[in-house]
């Protein structure tokens, strides 16, 4: 059989593609009653952004949470769940059945008698097979409450980060936008020293293939920037439009972790953790349950008629199933195997969160290591080298094509600044996203 948590579906992550290079990885409940109260969504609902108006990362947050079509879905499982637990309190889940039989019958010498009888009975379960029913359900609808609230997990780490890519993208742009227009003045002075007689059709060249080849990087840039918007939009149930505007101010905060902490923290509050654990308890009481409906049910009645013509018989029914043919063996056998296998996943999940939260924190501490070594020791050094050579070719000092070297160098030192910082930002979302730490 699937497995039950896997039924509610998700695909948060089919939409940003900065899933690949990051692992796919517990709200209260106010928070699950509002998501079950969500109505249809159709284009910008009430209390949606203005597709021009910037909006910030905790606000991204908040939109997606309030107008994703696809948590609003997966919390109509919560419905399906109270509507099991409604189903399991009821009195009794047979109901009163109704028997009526009725004949002729001639007599000798005397005239025929129309003789009827009419019986009520009840099935009534008496092992208290409805408290495990009930007890059941209530395990189920919480669970289905930690799986709302792991989804929301996963889709609040997803906005983050293509909020975080599509800031990255966006001064990416920039700089290109920086490296055409520095191109350009390059290839005007080149133009003006290849009139001069200063330098050659080769150098001229190059400074040529130099300014497309940014232009057509900055056409690139621009692109990528929109699809990261493009994927934040339909996170967000396109609240903030198609394409919203990530705002320009996004802190960089740099926090001290302890491994053990997180570790301790991620078991504690991981909700598809603690959903793991009551599925083994709900399926413990399903086996009991199961034992129970193997026992017989009592079935008690009343019954009347009419015979002789004037006789009126009246009286009780009393019985019980006999358990001979359906003793619920292959149920048992079933979820058995259920049990285990649930037993089982837990363990894996277990393991896997602890994994998780190892690699999250090494990954910050790396993407942190290296953000330090660019602002102390690249970014800087590269911008004042390119400077000074920028002056001496325009003094004549140096020729094109040592400029275009360093031109590249400190363009890419400060593309991969930008890259650092996005590592960095990432893996602060990736401790949140292992630890289940409320965001």
């Amino acid at each position: 059989m699937p497995d039950r948590r896997t039924r509610a579906g998700w695909f948060f992550f089919q939409h940003s593609s900065v899933w690949q290079a990051s692992w796919r990885s517990a709200v209260c409940a106010a928070a699950i009653v509002t998501l079950v109260a969500l109505p249809d969504f159709v284009g910008v609902s009430i209390g949606g952004t203005s597709p021009d108006e910037e909006i910030t990362l905790d606000r991204a947050v908040e939109l997606a949470r309030e107008h994703s079509p696809d948590l609003a879905a997966v919390a109509q499982e919560l419905t399906i769940a109270h509507g099991e637990l409604t189903k399991a309190s009821y009195l009794s889940p047979y109901n009163p059945e109704i028997f009526n039989e009725g004949d002729w019958r001639p007599r000798t010498n005397q005239p025929g008698t129309q003789d009827w009888r009419v019986a009520l009975s009840q099935q009534i379960e008496i092992f208290g097979q409805r408290a495990l029913r009930i007890k059941s359900a209530n395990l189920n609808l919480r669970e289905q409450q930690l799986i709302l609230s792991d989804r929301v997990r996963l889709l609040s780490a997803a906005v983050k980060l293509t909020f975080l890519d599509a800031c990255r993208a966006r001064d990416q742009a920039k700089l290109l936008e920086e490296l055409r227009a520095l191109d350009s003045r390059l290839l005007d002075a080149a133009r003006t020293r290849l009139e001069a007689g200063e330098i050659g059709q080769i150098d001229f060249n190059l400074a040529q293939v130099r300014y497309g080849e940014s232009a057509r990087a900055l056409i690139e840039g621009r692109e990528r920037y929109r699809l990261q918007r493009s994927s934040l939009g339909r996170l967000l149930g396109e609240a903030a439009g198609p394409e919203p505007i990530p705002a320009a101010n996004v802190p960089l905060v740099l926090s001290d972790y302890k491994l053990a902490e997180l570790i301790a923290s991620a078991m504690e509050n991981r909700p598809d953790l603690r959903a793991r654990e009551i599925e083994v308890s709900r399926l413990e009481t399903e086996e009991s349950l199961n034992s129970r409906l193997a026992l017989p049910n009592l079935t008690v009645g009343a019954f009347g008629g009419h015979e002789l013509n004037n006789e009126y018989p009246m009286g009780g029914l009393l019985g019980f199933s006999i358990p001979l043919f359906n003793r619920r063996q292959g149920e048992a056998e079933t979820i058995r195997g259920q049990i285990l296998r649930a037993k089982q996943l837990l363990l894996a999940n277990r393991l896997d969160v602890e994994k998780q939260v190892r690699d999250a924190y090494s990954a910050y501490q790396a993407a942190r290591e290296s953000l330090s070594i660019y602002q102390t020791d690249v970014i800087q050094p590269a911008q004042e080298s390119f400077d000074l050579l920028e002056q001496a070719f325009l003094a004549g000092k140096i020729d094109l094509l040592r400029l275009a070297v360093a031109e590249r160098e400190a363009f890419q030192a400060r593309m991969r600044y930008l890259d650092a910082w996005f590592q960095v930002n990432a893996a602060r979302v990736s401790i949140e996203l292992a630890t289940g730490a409320p965001s």
